[in-house]
């Protein structure tokens, strides 16, 4: 009994501790003032951490990113990075961002 009672309090403990974190997916698109598509590097900094995609035909996908306000560079494979444009995540689900280049 006392074997039986040890396990379930022990399941019980990882139940009540273990939280389910639902971060962000978000999916990239940079596109030239042409609206064609420019490869380069997406960085996202913030509270969350430091993430990056690298863009192919001009998006890239970004997982695991906890919500919160964000800084979003991106630097093309040839010529200067965009200034840094302020964005917020959300805590969960899917999440658009859209980069106009230089």
């Amino acid at each position: 009994m006392k074997r039986v009672t040890a396990i379930l309090v022990c399941a019980l403990g990882l139940m009540v501790t273990t939280q389910v974190k639902a971060d962000a997916v978000v999916h990239v698109k940079v596109r030239s003032a042409d609206n064609k598509p420019v490869d380069g590097r997406v960085e996202l900094s913030g509270d969350g951490g430091t993430f990056t995609c690298t863009t192919s035909q001009g998006s890239c996908t970004m997982r695991s990113v906890p919500g919160g306000r964000y800084l979003a560079v991106f630097k093309p494979n040839s010529g200067s990075a965009t200034a840094p444009k302020k964005v917020m995540i959300p805590p969960d689900g899917k999440a658009d961002l859209h980069i106009a280049a230089k």
